[in-house]
């Protein structure tokens, strides 16, 4: 067991790790600012929005490259080799898939159900994954992008859905 920081405040610190365990980002939910620790030198390092911001951490990828937080109406993917962030203004970041290329996001300014879409971080294109009111979680883009798991009570997602509940749906892309 090791003590990775003290939060000192009651809020939530959102921790997400690496598969390997060698890095992981977490919040000050109280200073609202996000931590990236690393094994290596059993450091950690932050805030990375930068000081006198306020973010909230939504994914570090498995692989520990990249780190998605959300300041003001933008999302961030931090890349941790080079200390830079990518800008994605006017999106709420909801997830990333494993590698750190796959972006699942809603509308800015959005915090309940709200059309998902994922961007392709490389090429900077958008793909719907459904334009009806939406959530996810993180964990919710495979590898690569090709499937987004979703939940939504829309009843037109898919003919015949008559039950009047909340269903889970599983999008296939490309």
């Amino acid at each position: 067991m090791q003590t990775i920081d003290v939060i000192h405040n009651t809020a939530s610190s959102r921790p997400s790790i690496s598969n390997d365990g060698t890095r992981l980002a977490y919040q000050d939910g109280g200073e609202r600012d996000v931590f990236l620790w690393d094994w290596a030198d059993n450091t950690a390092a932050g805030p990375i929005e930068g000081p006198g911001k306020a973010a909230e951490l939504v994914q570090l990828s498995d692989d520990g490259s990249k780190v998605v937080y959300r300041s003001g109406p933008d999302t961030y993917v931090h890349d941790t080799a080079s200390g830079t962030a990518l800008p994605v203004p006017g999106v709420r970041g909801v997830a990333i898939d494993p590698t750190g290329r796959y972006l699942l996001h809603t509308p800015s300014g959005t915090t309940g159900p709200a059309p998902l879409t994922l961007r392709d971080l490389e090429t900077g294109t958008d793909e719907t994954v459904t334009d009806r009111p939406a959530s996810a979680g993180i964990d919710a883009v495979s590898t690569g992008g090709r499937h987004v798991v979703f939940e939504s009570a829309a009843e037109d997602i898919v003919p015949g859905d008559t039950n009047g509940k909340t269903d889970i749906f599983l999008r296939t892309l490309r």
